[in-house]
C-alpha cells in the first residue's frame, strides 16, 4: 500500500524542481501511464482548461500551463492554505499562489487540487481555480508588462 502523503511531497518536490529547471522529465517518471491531467473552474475564458491524458500529454500540459502563465512573472510563490489532507486513493489541497512582476500590482489566484496515486504514481491530477476571471483579466490589462509568452 502506498502512502498517499509522502508520494504527494514527492510530487510537490519534483514539480518545483522541474519548474527551477524546466526539466519536466523528473515529473513525468511520478505520473503512471494513464494519467489524466486537468484545470479548470468557474469564471474561466473559453480554452484556458484543459484535459490531458498520457504520460507524455500531462507532461507537456503542464509545461505550456507554466510557460502560458507561470513564467510570464519575475516570481511565483505557492502557499497552501489548508493541506495536505488525506482523501480515498490521494491528497486534497486548497492553496493560493501570489505571481509578482516588477512595476505591476500582484495577483494572487486561489485554488484546490485533487491527487491521486496508486502504486506511488500520480494517476490522476485536477485543480480547480477559484478566481480564474480575475486572472485572466489581470492578464489581458497587464499584457504589454509581463515578459512574453514562451
Amino acid at each position: 500500500m502506498s502512502d498517499t502523503l509522502g508520494d504527494f511531497m514527492r510530487y510537490a518536490r519534483a514539480f518545483q524542481e522541474a519548474f527551477a529547471t524546466d526539466d519536466w522529465a523528473r515529473v513525468e517518471i511520478l505520473f503512471d501511464d494513464d494519467i489524466v491531467w486537468g484545470a479548470g473552474g468557474p469564471g474561466l475564458p473559453p480554452g484556458t482548461g484543459y484535459l490531458a491524458r498520457g504520460r507524455s500529454n500531462a507532461s507537456a500540459a503542464v509545461k505550456k500551463s507554466c510557460d502560458m502563465y507561470d513564467r510570464r512573472f519575475d516570481r511565483r510563490e505557492p502557499i497552501p492554505t489548508s493541506g495536505p489532507v488525506a482523501i480515498p486513493g490521494g491528497v486534497h489541497l486548497e492553496w493560493v499562489v501570489t505571481y509578482t512582476r516588477e512595476g505591476l500590482p500582484p495577483i494572487v489566484v486561489r485554488g484546490e487540487e485533487w491527487d491521486l496515486f496508486r502504486d506511488g504514481k500520480l494517476v490522476m491530477h485536477y485543480e480547480c481555480i477559484h478566481n480564474g476571471a480575475e486572472f485572466a483579466a489581470f492578464l489581458s490589462e497587464h499584457d504589454a508588462a509581463l515578459l512574453p509568452v514562451r
